[in-house]
């Protein structure tokens, strides 16, 4: 009876605790702060807080309250799903005021503060960004390491830990660079980023099995002292620049000061000293000059206006306000200061009066203008001798002229039949002037030519030497610089759902490339040894997987060097062209098998003395399936039958000049742009028949691009009035695709249609970004944007969706650093002028 009657008493207990807690929610979170701000118990007072909402959610204030706590305890743990708890309360409880208020206030600070770790983290991504381009592997790793940090759990660490990869790899760190891979498609892998992680691994794979070094160091000599074999001119490295320093890309418009203790390079001074390179102004400087004292810099921005800013030539440093000098509607082609330091020489199309360039002076310390070149011809590039008396400039664009700075007759000095001349400079002691010159290769020399007599004099400096910078201050030495990067052509590939991009192979010149019909290599039209000077055409097979790239054997029986263009996009028939000896071109086609890099029969003639009348890639177009091949030619369109071997001509137009000839994908139909040769120089496009060239649309002032034609061949894409428009050829139906301003971009270089015709990938700029370029993808009925080969600014084209529409290629060009280090080189200006009189 007393067991019986104790344990009634328990149950009865049990149930009145029971019971109290039901009706006291408020000590039950009590207890969860207790746990959460006492003993630091975060995981128990979770389970407390998600028990107060489950049990009690009529008690609104209570469970309000709990889900505030339990935010605090998630925000101290770091987890996103703090965010999670507030926005419940928001979403909830709009009847508890304060406690809303409070989840609100929590919401700002979190979406304030994500964006700043975001903010933070990017500019992370993009300094290891730019250590990478350096060869600062260690130090871009750290950056990434740092960006996951501040931004776990995201793409923005996706991309970190992908770049982490690609710096492992480039390091010759394998083993690392393929774990890091691994753990990337392990963690993610249905991101965006698995699939060109991917071909990644099937690159690291590769470069171990052959022990493979994928940094590659182009035509560096660490001697100081070079004799040149063919003039017995000695050059001499009196200065290298490296680590901050060595930031010149282009010795093009770099300028020593005239006490020689900086160089100048648009708006930033790189000190001799090898102390930290600095800004002279914060804003765009186009062109800049030091003047004759060192004691101002005149620089332009953009085209159209000209400043001056007068520095300390010790420091370098600026001492007043750059001062605007002009500014107009104008063109302005370089400037220059005269002897006495008061003026400033420049050529100028000024829109206002002129349609071309001609020479004025500026003074600087009243802003007055004043004409000086008097013939209506096109005068660029102006130059004072040392004296002040004379005026050097180019003529026509490449003949150099001598006048009076008075005024006067002119005096030609160059015979452009032999020598392009770029931009005149005057010897020290005014006695000759003398050019870079662009041959029809990549080389650069020095072209002298003396006042007195015209004597002309070829200065070739050894490609280690680099090209010229400027004279020393003592007017002693010719100086040349040779930049630690080079201009770099290359190929890429990335996903076409999005994220970064990777390059099967490094450092491999490529100026067109194609996909193979199975997706799985890439036909690139490239340098036959890999180096970019080298001229010499060749295609070449790439893997997109990594691995050796072949060449396709052209060992060709014709009369001439085959210059090899691209392949029919069934890959069966390569196309190229052979330049005689009296500079006609005649065109041939040849059958070739890919996969055994050969060619498989005998070539055929198509067209004998071509006259393309502009670049091949404007004039030639071939059919979707690889059947016709429509070429440009004496002004007409013709169309050339690989099956009946019939070349036909399907247009006889008045207009002289056609560009950009392309099949419609169903082969019924060609496009080109029209340009009428004629004092409005109108522009426009046409859409005619394949068959017989009968005129089937004309749109005015409107450029098609070949990559603008629907995959159905119903609808043509081209950019009007900053927007993509999707035009009909049949009902003649136009409506907006996308709209460029809606997303703060401003134009399209490029846009290229998905096989499926779903999707369109938009090689586009940003507004506020004009250095960079963009790739993104949308849906061809509009949409949000989805970025690929993120990560990559430099500039794009040949873009190309593969035929399974899983890959982006695209060709791209930027300066690639290619040596450790820049090097200052300098020739006994006497040296050279007895040695090359021989």
């Amino acid at each position: 009876m007393k067991r019986y009657i104790f344990l009634s008493v328990c149950c009865f207990g049990l149930i009145m605790h029971v019971e109290c807690q039901e009706q006291n929610p408020q000590a039950l979170l009590a207890e969860g702060i207790y746990q959460e701000e006492v003993n630091g118990e975060l995981d128990e007072a979770i389970k407390t807080y998600k028990s107060i909402v489950d049990q009690y959610p009529d008690n609104r204030k209570v469970s309000a309250e709990a889900l505030l706590h339990l935010g605090s305890c998630y925000e101290k743990m770091e987890s996103p799903e703090a965010y999670q708890a507030y926005q419940e309360v928001i979403n909830k409880y709009t009847d508890q005021k304060d406690e809303m208020a409070l989840a609100l206030a929590r919401v700002e600070y979190l979406d304030d503060y994500a964006a700043d770790m975001r903010e933070k983290a990017e500019r992370h991504i993009n300094e290891g960004n730019e250590l990478y381009k350096v060869w600062e592997y260690e130090s871009a790793i750290k950056e990434y390491e740092t960006a996951i940090q501040l931004n776990p759990n995201s793409l923005i660490a996706q991309n970190a830990q992908y770049y982490m990869g690609q710096s492992y790899f480039k390091a010759g760190r394998y083993d690392e660079a393929l774990a890091t891979f691994e753990n990337l498609i392990e963690e993610n892998p249905e991101s965006t980023i698995a699939p060109v992680s991917e071909l990644m691994i099937t690159q690291v794979q590769n470069a171990m099995n052959v022990d493979n070094v994928t940094g590659k160091i182009n035509n560096y000599s660490d001697e100081n002292i070079i004799v040149d074999h063919e003039s017995g001119i000695t050059y001499t490295k009196i200065k290298t620049l490296a680590g901050k320093s060595d930031i010149i890309k282009w010795t093009a418009g770099t300028r020593l000061s005239p006490n020689g203790k900086f160089l100048l390079k648009n708006n930033t001074i790189i000190p001799m000293d090898d102390t930290e390179p600095f800004k002279f102004i914060d804003m765009q400087v186009d062109d800049s000059k030091w003047s004759p004292d060192g004691e101002k810099i005149a620089f332009t921005k953009g085209d159209s206006s000209i400043f001056v800013i007068n520095v300390s030539s010790e420091t370098g440093q600026p001492i007043k306000s750059a001062q605007n000098l002009l500014i107009r509607d104008c063109k302005i082609y370089g400037i220059n200061w005269s002897p006495d330091n008061k003026k400033i020489i420049f050529s100028m199309i000024d829109y206002n009066k002129k349609d071309y360039p001609e020479i004025y002076s500026l003074s600087i310390s009243d802003g007055t203008i004043k004409l000086l070149s008097k013939e209506p011809i096109p005068v660029v590039y102006p130059a004072c001798s040392p004296d002040g008396d004379s005026l050097a400039f180019i003529r026509m664009y490449d003949e150099i002229w001598l006048s009076s700075y008075k005024g006067g007759n002119t005096v030609k000095l160059s015979d452009n039949s032999k020598t392009r001349h770029t931009v005149p400079h005057w010897t020290p002691d005014g006695e000759w002037l003398f050019s870079d010159e662009t041959s029809k290769g990549w080389g650069r020399s020095l072209n002298l030519i003396r006042l007195t007599d015209k004597q002309e004099l070829k200065l070739k400096p050894p490609e280690e030497a680099g090209s010229y910078l400027s004279f020393s201050p003592d007017g002693q030495r010719i100086l040349l610089y040779r930049s630690s990067y080079n201009f770099h052509w290359g190929m890429k590939v990335a996903s076409s759902s999005g994220g970064p991009s990777c390059e099967p192979v490094v450092h491999l010149p490529v100026y067109g490339a194609q996909w193979s019909a199975d997706s799985k290599m890439i036909i690139v039209q490239g340098e036959r040894n890999n180096k970019m000077d080298e001229g010499d055409a060749a295609i070449r097979v790439v893997p997109i997987s990594g691995g050796e790239s072949f060449l396709l054997d052209l060992d060709i029986d014709v009369n001439g060097k085959p210059f090899a263009y691209n392949t029919s996009p069934d890959n069966k028939q390569l196309l190229f062209k052979v330049t005689k000896e009296n500079e006609e071109e005649d065109l041939f086609i040849i059958p070739i098998s890919v996969k055994d890099a050969k060619i498989i029969g005998p070539p055929t003639q198509i067209i004998e003395n071509w006259s393309r009348q502009g670049a091949y890639n404007t004039q030639l177009s071939w059919s979707a399936d690889g059947s016709k091949l429509a070429v440009i030619h004496d002004m007409d369109i013709w169309v050339y039958n690989l099956i009946s071997k019939e070349f036909i001509r399907v247009t006889e137009t008045p207009e002289k000049i056609k560009k950009w000839v392309a099949w419609s994908p169903d082969g019924t139909m060609l496009s080109y742009q029209e340009f009428i040769d004629n004092p409005e120089f109108k522009q426009g496009s046409r859409i005619i028949t394949a068959l017989d060239g009968k005129s089937i649309k004309k749109i005015e002032d409107y450029l098609l691009w070949p990559y603008g034609w629907s995959p159905d061949s119903k609808s043509f894409i081209y950019e009007r009035d900053e927007k993509m428009i999707k035009h009909s050829i049949i009902t003649d139906n136009v409506s907006v695709i996308f709209d460029f301003k809606s997303h703060w971009l401003n134009w399209t270089a490029r846009f290229i249609w998905s096989p499926d015709g779903k999707h369109l990938i938009v090689d586009t700029r940003k507004e506020s970004e004009q250095d960079r370029s963009y790739l993104y993808k949308i849906s061809s009925e509009g949409g949000e944007l989805i970025e690929i080969a993120s990560g990559d600014p430099s500039y794009k084209y040949e873009i190309s969706w593969s035929p399974d529409g899983k890959w982006i290629c695209y060709c791209y060009y930027e300066m690639e650093k290619v040596r450790p280090e820049g090097a200052m080189w300098a020739v006994d200006y006497n040296e050279v002028l007895e040695k090359l009189q021989k």
